[in-house]
């Protein structure tokens, strides 16, 4: 018998019409962890600082990291404007790259053809008192656009901070997902997408 991963996730996606009634509903297991999270371990228990790595966040920018100049998270939170921290979705439908630090085609907040208005996020803490520890971010995604909007593909970026830039806050993708098939947010309608991480004794 294999034993459970340390570390674990799962995402669970709904499609609702204009009438919130569920038209898609889809849950799986996250296959697709980014470097970014390995490289942040490594920035929590490497004890050289003279060590660097780079870190490319979702905006393409790269920061160079040291132990002197550490990153670390801010929080779990949902933005409205770039760079669009928390749970993000995108149209891309190519398979992910461990080493791809941003979605292949991020939808955009808005109501212009091909956006979504990003809406309530929420998160919730987790529970230390017992085995699985699991942290939970969900999202909703509504399509003002006046057509129909397609969603490919899914990642989970929390809100970051470079204590050695100017540009200090930024979203770290840390798990990206391709759906297939691909799903259709109808006009008026929604999708809700939650992200779920687990730690296994």
């Amino acid at each position: 018998m294999m034993p459970k991963p340390l570390l674990s996730a799962r995402y669970r996606v709904v499609v609702r019409d204009p009438k919130g009634r569920i038209k898609y509903i889809e849950e799986a297991p996250s296959k697709s962890f980014i470097l970014n999270l390995l490289y942040w371990w490594w920035l929590c228990f490497n004890l050289n600082e003279s060590d660097v790595i780079s870190v490319v966040n979702t905006s393409g920018r790269q920061t160079t990291q040291t132990l002197s100049q550490p990153m670390g998270w801010t929080g779990i939170t949902g933005g409205t404007a770039p760079p669009y921290s928390g749970v993000q979705v995108g149209s891309g439908t190519s398979a992910p790259s461990a080493s791809s630090p941003y979605l292949e085609s991020l939808i955009l907040n808005g109501t212009s053809p091909g956006q979504l208005v990003y809406g309530s996020f929420s998160y919730i803490s987790p529970s230390i008192s017992s085995y699985p520890i699991t942290i939970q971010a969900t999202n909703t995604f509504i399509n003002n656009s006046g057509g129909s909007v397609t969603v490919g593909e899914i990642g989970f970026a929390p809100q970051m901070v470079d204590m050695g830039s100017s540009d200090q806050y930024f979203a770290v993708l840390i798990a990206h997902d391709v759906l297939s098939p691909a799903v259709s947010v109808p006009n008026e309608g929604r999708i809700t997408v939650t992200y779920t991480l687990q730690v296994n004794a």
